[in-house]
């Protein structure tokens, strides 16, 4: 009798797994195909977010600290995705590979399948621009999106969106952002459209092009058609993290949120939609060596992740993919303090100091008052370090405003046991997440440049014509047809190109996407480029084609 209850015991186990493990594998040869059964893309972006960081945020969830207990089988929305491995690198003229690699490089691989230098953006190695999916899917009549909880000015949603070899110039991305016709724009940045050095107002152009313009979660319900949604104030340059969100400003929409109206807009369009989303400040947090900052956003973005997931199951018809562009922080679980009795230290010793704070490593600056005399309560009551040591309250009081969670991160990490190795970013290969329609998986060691070549291939999609279509060099094109061509930089805020042949006279201006032709505006089919370190103009054929 015993025997037999044990067969049934493992019967019902095999039967248990056999039921779990539904989802069948697709190489990428099998992905760089066209598939008709997929008219939405997702593409999801934790940035920075190291295996590590998933792993003690499933740990700390699986906390409960009524009980001291651990739940070992605690699951992220992200754990059913899991399918292969995702390489990343950086290339520069000379041929020079770099194994560590920037947001800016990483996210043009990502969103254009080109390989390209440090710092750049949209552009090849040698500052050519290219063409992005999100682009190419415009341009097939689908509609496009970009969700990030930084500037959506800084590297990752520019690297989709602009075409520049320097990501610190914001402005320039900014205007190429505005007049590149993206249908969902979410994130921070407004300085960047208003109160410029060039004195134009991008806010009033977006909303004569028929956006809508939102600063709250609020004016998120119920949104349709093309909307910017800016929700930081002047004096922060990104959103807050979700866990300060929820205590210092929850007038911002979550991750999770502005990823629901994202996606109630975006298919509306029968033709399918394009959309990449950022949990952007995981990556802030591993820069900062601060595990609650990770905490914090890892689960933000996980929130989201399942948001995009619940959609893709119902639509069916949608493609999720979620990978990070990079390592950072080398965060580990354990340090030297854990060197010897590693192997018999519990969870808890790990998340209980964890636990007990209530805010970021940058929120409890809010909580200081202006002379931080109050350093030893706030550190106690929203950090959960009530034990500072004389040097290291004198290190809070003396930090640099803006930059508290890169003082009080190690002190919690210390006390966790939780190490880092560098407060810059890290170059392994990083974990990739698939879902396609019919529960299917990516599955293998893909490229980053994957990302767009797929998402190209099963729309049947050719990036490199599209390039062609977009971004052709201005000068040797017009010369080559017997016209004049001079740059005018008499408004350096402004550069121009001025074409003449005979009586025709046009107009290029800087990141617009119009020309003025004898007076007369004619819409570009994209943005036209100027880089200003090479002084050469990129524009679209149709431009090219007015000039007879």
């Amino acid at each position: 009798m015993r025997r037999k209850r044990i067969l049934a015991i493992i019967l019902a186990l095999v039967l248990s797994l056999s039921l779990s493990i539904t989802a069948s594998a697709a190489t990428l040869s099998d992905m760089l195909q066209p598939n008709d059964g997929i008219k939405n893309i997702i593409v999801m972006v934790p940035d920075g977010m190291s295996i590590a960081n998933l792993t003690l945020t499933r740990w700390y969830n699986a906390y409960d600290e009524a009980t001291g207990k651990i739940d070992p089988d605690c699951k992220m929305a992200l754990d059913e995705m899991a399918s292969g491995l995702v390489r990343n690198w950086w290339i520069a003229p000379d041929g020079t590979i770099g194994a560590i690699t920037d947001s800016a490089p990483a996210a043009t691989a990502m969103g254009t399948g080109v390989k390209s230098n440090n710092k750049f953006l949209g552009v090849d190695e040698n500052s050519v621009p290219v063409a992005s999916i999100l682009e190419a899917a415009k341009l097939a009549g689908k509609s496009t999106g970009v969700v990030a909880t930084s500037q959506v000015m800084h590297a990752t949603p520019a690297g989709w969106t602009s075409h520049y070899p320097d990501r610190s110039q914001e402005e320039i991305i900014a205007e190429q952002q505005v007049y590149n016709n993206v249908d969902v724009v979410f994130g921070a940045g407004w300085n960047r459209l208003a109160g410029r050095a060039d004195n134009e107002n991008l806010i009033s152009v977006l909303k004569s092009g028929g956006y809508n313009y939102v600063t709250t979660a609020e004016q998120l319900e119920g949104l349709t058609g093309k909307t910017w949604g800016m929700f930081a104030s002047a004096s922060n340059s990104a959103m807050r993290y979700e866990m300060d969100r929820l205590e210092l400003k929850p007038e911002e929409p979550s991750l999770a949120e502005m990823t629901t109206a994202a996606l109630n807009i975006l298919s509306q369009n029968p033709n399918g939609f394009y959309v990449m989303i950022e949990g952007s400040k995981v990556d802030w947090a591993n820069h900062a060596n601060d595990p609650i900052g990770v905490i914090s956003d890892v689960n933000a973005f996980d929130d989201a992740v399942r948001v995009a997931l619940d959609f893709a199951k119902s639509d069916g018809q949608t493609m999720v993919i979620a990978v990070t562009d990079h390592g950072c922080g080398g965060i580990t679980i354990g340090d030297d303090g854990t060197s010897v009795g590693y192997d018999s230290a519990p969870v808890t010793r790990f998340i209980e100091p964890l636990y007990k704070a209530k805010l970021t490593g940058e929120g409890i600056e809010d909580k200081f008052d202006e002379d931080r005399t109050n350093i030893v309560e706030v550190m106690s009551e929203w950090y959960g370090i009530d034990d500072l040591t004389e040097d290291e309250i004198a290190e809070i009081k003396e930090y640099p405003a803006g930059s508290m969670n890169y003082c009080v991160g190690p002190m919690i990490s210390k006390r966790a046991n939780i190490g880092w190795t560098t407060t810059g970013h890290t170059g392994e290969d990083l974990i990739l997440f698939t879902y396609l329609p019919g529960d299917d998986r990516i599955t293998g060691t893909i490229d980053n440049t994957d990302l767009a070549n797929i998402a190209a291939a099963v729309w049947g999609i050719d990036l490199g014509e599209v390039s062609k279509q977009l971004y052709n060099d201005a000068e040797a094109a017009f010369k080559a047809n017997g016209a004049a061509v001079e740059i005018n930089k008499d408004n350096p805020n402004n550069p121009v190109m001025i074409v003449t042949k005979g009586s025709t006279t046009m107009t290029i201006p800087e990141s617009k996407n119009y020309v003025i032709l004898n007076g007369d505006i004619i819409e570009s089919m994209g943005v036209n480029v100027y880089i200003r370190t090479t002084e050469k103009f990129y524009i679209a054929q149709n431009i090219i084609e007015l000039i007879p």
